[in-house]
């Protein structure tokens, strides 16, 4: 969708956020806090200080430090989060275990690196009931807790719901994908809204009980079309502007705190998830390298009782894994033995900590994962091309020394090799993918599909380094598709598919550049080919949407039952099969399934699906059922 679009939609917003922008800079200022002091957190504060407090987690998608006031960003406009710094700590040496944001946020909410979680990767994994989050731990304490998330990643159906009072995720008209996609979305105010309503119904109620909120802002996740992109400020900084937006609605957050007077008594959190490529490294996004770029995330603790002026940790490595026992240890809790990640209060540095980093993203491009540890000097990456950096001269990661530095590469490979026996043995989290029972299995063989509905020949891939070219083609395959110039998107979407041989995201390029020349047969040939080899719901669905649009009704009905045996909550699998019975003019039937499916799917389906539903009820009762 277009910014133009986005603006008109958004109207008065736009004047209001840019008033607020600059209203709030003329009060506080922007760059960085260069007069935070170097400290130990633990000897400013002790286990226990915030006893009772509110606790409000703030999490910005795909947000860089470096692209903050607060971190030394000089032209930023992020008044609000630099004005955590007053009475806060930042930490400069931050970094997430993972470069996309369902993995991210379980490692936030768990204390637990993605092996263990068994949650990876998005869209694929769900957090299983076992383990705790913070949410539950917290509710178990008396915490009213909600949480208020802006994209569909994060959607209830994949876990992170668990321990939640109010777990409040809506798509905004403006913000719908397709309809498999995950990356419906809603715009900051729009989840600011709830966020507030909720705390202030908590302020009314007396607030007996502290309470416990999450509120995530996804703005600055791609594409880039901030409300604020079109003025002078940002016209050719869309990223910036992105951040700059949340930060207008992150300031009503604080300013309903304040209002209430809640403020002294509840600690604030604000992390990033991951950062962004920006085509350092080649990688425009994220996901695919575990570089600074992506990994280094910002996070800031505040709190006017906890923090007398601007502090800083400098001197260690601090991981996303470290939030979840940090908070226990400062609200005075109990700590869980099972937690990886360790209390941020530890008086004494640990220079040879390493933090566990990964990313499994690659193979959906056909490349080999990565694995890696952080340390607060260096990093290692296990690739089939290993790497090793010295992070103290080389912080941006020019310089791969994996062949000169002697021991110390071979020493992380080591314990990242006894981390990852530790979790072949333990077996993670079990299984955070859904397992089919020995009754669905023997239905998906039934229809054709023997064996797991995940692509398993991943042990020599490609190293991700060498196909960062091809992956940027991608971007120039979904611009052609976006801007109608299906001929010009095939040929390049075929070439990139050739190189990649044939995986899941080049082949959707290519059926996508079929569908708008209309060549279905030809569509169906390619998705049918992939599902040979790697049958997913998603797959499966776009191959049954194939099937039905060249009327090959019985095959679509097929790959329909095998979509749903693999996800029973797709519910763009049962609006489908809703077509196919409309089209076969079973009416009722039909209604029944577009009504199954806005059950099970609401936020991703869109009015059309309703629209549908509509019309299959008056043909039913024009023919009798």
């Amino acid at each position: 969708m277009s910014t133009n679009r986005r603006v008109n939609q958004i109207g008065l917003a736009v004047g209001l956020a840019i008033a607020a922008l600059a209203l709030a800079a003329a009060f506080r200022g922007g760059g960085s806090d260069d007069s935070a002091r170097a400290v130990v957190l633990g000897q400013v504060v002790r286990p226990g200080a915030a006893s009772g407090f509110n606790v409000l987690l703030v999490t910005l998608d795909t947000t860089r430090p470096d692209h903050l006031g607060c971190y030394g960003a000089s032209s930023a406009q992020t008044p609000a989060i630099d004005s955590l710094l007053e009475h806060g700590v930042r930490f400069d040496d931050a970094v997430t275990s993972v470069p996309t944001t369902l993995a991210a946020h379980t490692t936030i909410l768990t204390g637990l690196y993605p092996p263990t979680t068994g949650v990876r990767d998005n869209g694929i994994h769900h957090l299983a009931d076992s383990f705790d989050t913070l949410a539950e731990v917290l509710q178990r304490q008396g915490y009213r807790t909600g949480g208020f998330v802006s994209s569909f990643v994060l959607d209830r159906r994949f876990g992170l719901d668990q321990g939640f009072d109010v777990y409040d995720f809506s798509v905004a008209p403006d913000g719908r994908r397709g309809a498999a996609s995950l990356e419906h979305e809603r715009r900051a105010q729009r989840v600011t809204q709830p966020a507030l309503d909720w705390i202030r119904a908590y302020g009314k109620a007396g607030g007996e009980a502290p309470f416990f909120a999450w509120v995530h802002y996804y703005d600055p996740h791609h594409p880039y079309d901030s409300p604020l992109g079109k003025t002078a400020a940002f016209r050719d900084r869309p990223y910036d502007a992105e951040i700059a937006f949340v930060d207008v609605q992150f300031e009503r957050l604080l300013r309903t705190l304040d209002t209430l007077g809640l403020r002294e008594n509840t600690l604030i959190v604000l992390v990033s998830d991951h950062g962004e490529g920006l085509f350092e490294h080649d990688e425009g996004l994220h996901g695919i390298f575990i570089y600074e770029t992506t990994m280094r995330v910002a996070l800031v603790l505040s709190n006017p009782r906890l923090f007398s002026a601007p502090f800083r940790v400098d001197d260690r490595v601090v991981g996303t894994v470290d939030i979840f026992p940090t908070i226990i240890d400062l609200l005075g809790l109990p700590t869980s033995p099972d937690t990886e990640g360790e209390s941020l209060l530890e008086i004494a540095p640990q220079a040879e900590r390493a933090i566990y980093i990964e990313t499994v993203y690659p193979t959906s491009v056909g490349c080999a994962q990565l694995r890696g540890l952080r340390r607060h000097r260096d990093k290692y990456i296990l690739a089939p091309r290993p790497e090793y950096y010295d992070l103290r001269k080389d912080p941006e990661e020019t310089e791969n020394l994996i062949d000169h530095a002697g021991a110390e590469p071979v020493a992380l490979r080591q314990q990242l090799d006894e981390l990852s026996r530790r979790w072949a043995e333990t077996g993670g989290a079990g299984q955070a993918e859904r397992v089919l029972t020995p009754a669905e299995q023997k239905q998906l063989e039934a229809l054709g599909y023997v064996g797991s509905n995940r692509r398993e020949d991943t042990a020599n891939l490609p190293d991700p380094k060498d196909r960062i070219g091809v992956v940027n083609q991608m971007s120039d395959v979904v611009r052609l598709l976006a801007t109608g110039q299906p001929e010009e998107a095939l040929v390049l979407a075929r070439e990139v598919a050739a190189q990649t041989e044939g995986w899941r995201m080049p082949t959707l390029m290519v059926a996508e550049a079929l569908m708008q020349l209309g060549r279905d047969e030809e569509r169906v040939d390619v998705l049918a080919r992939y599902c040979e080899q790697t049958p997913t719901a998603e797959m499966l669905y776009y191959l049954a949407h194939a099937l039905l649009e060249v009327r090959r009704y019985r095959e679509c009905e097929d790959k329909l039952r095998a979509a749903e045996l693999l996800d029973p909550q797709f519910g763009s699998v049962a609006a489908l099969r809703g077509d196919l019975y409309f089209a076969q003019q079973r009416y009722a039937e039909a209604a029944g399934e577009y009504e199954r499916a806005l059950e099970l799917d609401a936020q991703r389906l869109d009015d059309s699906v309703r629209d549908k539903l509509a019309r299959a009820r008056l043909q039913a009762r024009e023919n009798g059922g």
